[in-house]
């Protein structure tokens, strides 16, 4: 089997983003740019290395791979180095600096603003410059003239030749470009690239190192150069402003739904739905319109959710379970058969099977200081308008009288009311 190390490039500050944060780290759907290349490569067998390139605040973007390859794409444990470019000095800089850590023959390169690639794309990309026992491959695709990316210029046979960056100066029009662009990925043959690599002259103008310029230099020493056309153009959209990333957010919020929707997840509004990456849904639920569910949530099957509900992260909602209208649930737990169906919110509260909880129910699980919990258990009836003051316990099977403030723990089959609540005489 081919053994190929990817190089990606995510040593770029991103003015353009007008953040404080590397570009990389920006947020799509609950996740950074990055997570989502790292995921795509995770999954190619042939990929046994992956040596990121970092620059602008380093210990932040590592420390950020670090968390996802621990925590959320285990399959990259022990794949990942790093590697920092001194000084920002462009894209050929960066892969040399790569270079000194690569161990394999083959090297595909590719950036950390890149968020929408697939890793089936790239599986066909590495099959094609295999299949050609190419020296050099450049993935491509097709995009209208107002666009930043290189252009692709072929000889009077067809051939790749070079790439054409579009850099404007001052008094200067831009260059000119055509519809067939440079998505930024390539692939290359270690010994050829490491050969020539260092032939590459500063651009006199942006005062960097192109990696594009390795086209014409392999071209011009007769090396095997080619390239492949990409069918789906936003593939290639890195991602270099705001308005960019919201073009990034809408199509990978798209695809989530559309993966969901697969897997027998009926989603009422794909429009009006927000559901962030790594969110996890069971079969037969259905998901009613303007919900946003964040990353780390789980919901389990023939559950119905919203409308208008926020599902905030690390909150579990068991089967059969109705939540929705008005209501925000945040680090808590659901059992199964709970009903939640009106507004209000609950936060740090684990509800056990078969509890319901009446419309305007407030868990005040703040107290200035610190966050606090609630454990509703199997069977309770929570009246409406109630506030539960945590830390705060309701016993099975209890019942919690309309606009009650509860601020201590209700016993098994208890009826509490009032404010504060109470227990109700005779009722036990």
């Amino acid at each position: 089997m081919n053994k190929t190390t990817a190089i990606v490039l995510a040593a770029g500050k991103g003015k353009r983003m007008k953040s404080l944060w590397p570009k990389v780290l920006s947020e799509v759907c609950g996740q950074p740019l990055i997570y989502y290349v790292l995921k795509q490569l995770s999954k190619i067998k042939s990929i046994k290395e992956i040596v990121v390139v970092l620059g602008y605040k380093d210990d932040l973007v590592k420390s950020k791979i670090k968390e996802i390859s621990a925590n959320q794409l285990p399959r990259l444990s022990g794949r990942i180095k790093f590697v920092k470019q001194a000084q920002m000095l462009g894209t050929a800089d960066a892969v040399k600096a790569a270079l000194t850590k690569a161990r394999y023959g083959e090297i595909l390169v590719t950036c950390g603003d890149n968020p929408l690639i697939r890793s089936k794309t790239l599986s066909s990309f590495l099959s094609f410059s295999r299949r050609k026992r190419l020296d050099c491959c450049i993935f491509t695709t097709f995009m209208d003239k107002q666009n930043q990316l290189g252009t692709i210029i072929y000889n009077n046979k067809g051939k790749v030749k070079a790439i054409e960056e579009k850099i404007a100066g001052k008094g200067k029009k831009e260059t000119a470009g055509s519809d067939r662009v440079n998505s930024g990925t390539y692939y290359f043959v270690k010994k050829e690239l490491s050969a020539d690599i260092k032939k590459i002259k500063k651009n006199k103008r942006k005062k960097e190192y192109f990696l594009t310029d390795i086209v014409e230099i392999f071209y011009n020493q007769g090396k095997k150069i080619d390239s492949y056309l990409g069918k789906d153009s936003s593939e290639a959209a890195g991602i270099n402003n705001l308005f960019e990333l919201q073009f990034a957010e809408e199509n990978i919020r798209k695809r989530i739904i559309a993966e969901l929707t697969r897997r027998g997840i009926t989603v009422v509004s794909p429009m009006t739905t927000i559901i962030q990456e790594s969110v996890k849904i069971g079969k037969n639920t259905t998901i009613y319109p303007f919900t946003f569910i964040e990353k780390g949530a789980i919901i389990g099957s023939n559950c119905s959710v919203g409308p208008f509900l926020h599902i905030r992260g690390d909150s579990r909602i068991n089967n059969h379970t109705q939540v929705g209208n008005f209501l925000e649930i945040n680090r808590s737990h659901l059992g199964k058969n709970v009903r939640a169906k009106h507004f209000g919110y609950l936060g740090d509260s684990y509800v056990s099977d078969g509890v319901n909880i009446g419309a305007g129910t407030v868990v005040a699980n703040y107290n200035g200081k610190s966050k606090n919990k609630t454990y509703i258990e199997k069977g309770s009836f929570i009246g409406c308008d109630t506030v539960l003051v945590a830390p705060v316990t309701v016993g099975k099977k209890a019942k919690t009288g309309a606009g009650s403030v509860v601020t201590k723990n209700v016993k098994k089959g208890q009826v509490v009311a009032g404010v504060p609540a109470r227990q109700l005489k005779g009722k036990e």
